[in-house]
């Protein structure tokens, strides 16, 4: 069994597939140029969400977050009616993560008293890659200025906001500067996002860069992260020395589900639902040709449009399957790679 409803803390939504920005390893493009086009385009519907979130769900779990691994949640129109739709019901606590290029500075002040309504810590993860020299050479097409002027919004009206920064080397230098502007414009938490991306695991470790198109002329650009900022690191390390390679280390490790331990699950923005946001990260693949993807496409994704998240969680994937297949030769390669262990 990998969750019954009972056991859930925190059900995480990928609330819309659109997005102001364009960054390099994203799943909603291709190269950091154009879309995505195996991606449905579409935000999730208030009729998909109140599916979703039926009294029964809302009775048991604790927390929603709004993240996005095809699209930024503030960008969907639908945002306000949703809380609001929460706000009649039981009040989980909302965490909503965005890059902050969108919309206006009152929007952003509004969503600060909206989320007053909700438990403490209701909060907005901003996630802000450097300073203004360096924020958009990942976060592509976002405007340093409109981030700054709708968190500072958001702060202002009394919103609770987190800083969150993707290390590379490009922006190591200024986490310092960062930190302290975070402080100055009322953030009440500064944090170091690790980078776990599948880039930094194909690149065997030492040699963790994203590689994308500067624009639709084909124009090559290259990132490079902090490796020592990276996650799980260490742990890749410790396989490859191990074993000789990570593909003989990952066939060795044993399978701890970190969204199993942490009560969550993952819901795409057309309703389907996952057992975390690494499977969804595959759903609509840019290369359909990776053993990820492949291994996805297998998968019966079942939708709270046709039926209740319980009867989903109680679907033979979620009760013998997927949890089976962690200690067999047939585990899914994504689990490998996330949540195995030496």
């Amino acid at each position: 069994m990998y969750l019954q409803l009972e056991d859930i803390d925190t059900v995480t939504v990928d609330f819309t597939a659109h997005c102001n920005a364009m960054c390099g390893n994203c799943s909603r493009n291709l190269g950091g140029a154009e879309v995505n086009p195996r991606m449905p385009l579409e935000h999730m519907s208030p009729t998909t969400f109140k599916k979703l979130f039926s009294e029964k769900v809302l009775d048991n779990i604790n927390q929603i977050v709004f993240n996005g691994s095809y699209g930024d949640p503030l960008i969907s129109p639908y945002m306000f009616e949703c809380l609001d739709y929460l706000k009649e019901h039981k009040k989980p606590v909302i965490h909503i993560h965005t890059n902050g290029g969108m919309r206006q500075p009152k929007f952003f002040s509004e969503l600060a008293l909206k989320l007053k309504d909700f438990p403490f810590p209701s909060h907005v993860v901003f996630s802000i890659d450097g300073l203004e020299d360096t924020n958009h050479l990942y976060r592509r097409n976002v405007r340093w200025n409109k981030v700054m002027d709708n968190a500072q919004a958001f702060l202002d009206a009394g919103g609770l906001g987190r800083w969150r920064m993707l290390v590379f080397e490009h922006n190591a230098h200024q986490l310092e500067q960062a930190e302290q502007l975070s402080a100055k414009m009322g953030f009440a938490k500064f944090e170091i996002n690790g980078g776990h991306t599948f880039t930094a695991m194909n690149s065997m470790v030492n040699n963790a860069i994203e590689k994308f198109k500067a624009n639709k002329k084909e124009q090559a650009r290259t990132i490079k992260y902090d490796t020592s900022k990276l996650d799980n690191i260490k742990r890749l390390k410790d396989l490859k020395k191990t074993h000789g390679s990570l593909d003989k280390g990952f066939a060795k490790s044993c399978i701890t589900c970190k969204w199993q331990k942490k009560r969550k699950i993952q819901v795409s923005h057309m309703g389907e639902v996952f057992p975390c946001c690494y499977m969804l990260s595959d759903r609509y693949p840019r290369d359909v040709d990776s053993p990820f993807a492949k291994e996805n496409s297998k998968v019966e994704w079942l939708n709270v449009n046709d039926m209740p998240l319980e009867v989903i969680l109680d679907s033979p994937f979620f009760t013998d399957e997927l949890p089976d297949s962690w200690g067999s030769e047939d585990r899914f390669k994504i689990c490998e790679v996330t949540c195995g262990e030496v």
